[in-house]
């Protein structure tokens, strides 16, 4: 999803985010991305700089996604920016998929259904 030869600023201006450039710099500092990163290639960006990237380019573009993917997506973030994505996602009107062992994280997005696998096959069910 990300150009590796485009900043997260330049992508994000590709597709027409409604946010005007301080306020898009301003989210960008809350995951953690200051303007030196947000300015750089994305290929010099870490992995967790990266993910937090492709969330803001899924969140804050013209049209926002409608499903996200999430597989691990704490793996390579430190607490700090666990949290910032927590934020970030806690305004996100679309569906969310996440496969997580954060049992944390998966709590902080108030999921309203759960699906898990137990020995006798998946389980859908709502939280209570």
């Amino acid at each position: 999803m990300l150009d590796p030869e485009r900043s997260i600023v330049e992508q994000l201006g590709l597709l027409d985010t409604p946010l005007a450039e301080g306020e898009l710099r301003s989210r960008l500092a809350l995951l953690q991305l200051d303007a030196s990163r947000a300015t750089q290639p994305a290929r010099q960006l870490s992995g967790g700089e990266r993910l937090k990237a492709a969330l803001a380019c899924a969140l804050w573009r013209g049209t926002p996604a409608q499903l996200l993917l999430l597989d691990e997506p704490t793996n390579h973030l430190d607490l700090e920016s666990v949290r910032a994505v927590e934020a970030a996602l806690a305004g996100f009107r679309g569906a969310l998929v996440v496969a997580s062992h954060d049992a944390a994280f998966l709590a902080a997005l108030a999921p309203t259904h759960t699906m898990q696998w137990h020995r006798d096959g998946w389980r859908y069910e709502p939280v209570a």
